[in-house]
């Protein structure tokens, strides 16, 4: 997609303000990921992309922005663990979905507690009341940038 106008010095800003938190977070992600011996930020993604239940490769590759290939072997990984199970699709008997295992929970919610303590420390020179503001602006940005139509009907297809 080309932009068919140049960005304001405001859209810039904001921008490059969201880029940084970004990698605050992918770095968050892996600290807290190897905290809790999943290895990757990629492997803790996929599994809390199925923490709200199972879904086929397609939709996590999706969801993770992470090549079907390369889905497939972190799959294969997890699953080695014991952390996720493949299992048919009651939909459509030739298909597989992935799904959570109770160890593969366990180690979720270790990960959740993880990178909210990996973030709490990464933020705890802010006060209070800042912190209270920016869960309050990611709370406005997910109103603000809802899934577009394309987005759910690529996820829909790759169920």
């Amino acid at each position: 997609m080309s932009p068919s106008r140049a960005p304001t010095e405001e859209e810039l800003a904001l921008a490059e303000s969201m880029f940084g938190m970004f990698q605050l977070f992918r770095s968050v992600a892996q600290r807290a990921a190897q905290a809790v011996d999943l290895g990757s930020g990629e492997r803790a993604r996929l599994l809390w992309g199925l923490k709200t239940g199972a879904c086929r490769a397609g939709q996590l590759a999706l969801q993770a922005k992470i090549s079907p290939s390369t889905i497939t072997e972190i799959v294969e990984g997890l699953e080695r663990d014991g952390f996720v199970r493949r299992e048919g699709d009651p939909d459509d008997r030739r298909a597989v979905r992935v799904a959570l295992t109770a160890e593969g929970r366990r180690h979720l919610q270790r990960f959740e507690h993880a990178a909210a303590v990996a973030l709490g420390e990464s933020l705890a020179s802010l006060t209070a009341t800042q912190r209270a503001r920016i869960r309050a602006a990611f709370n406005d940005l997910r109103q603000a940038i809802p899934a577009t139509d394309a987005q759910q009907k690529e996820t829909a297809s790759a169920r």
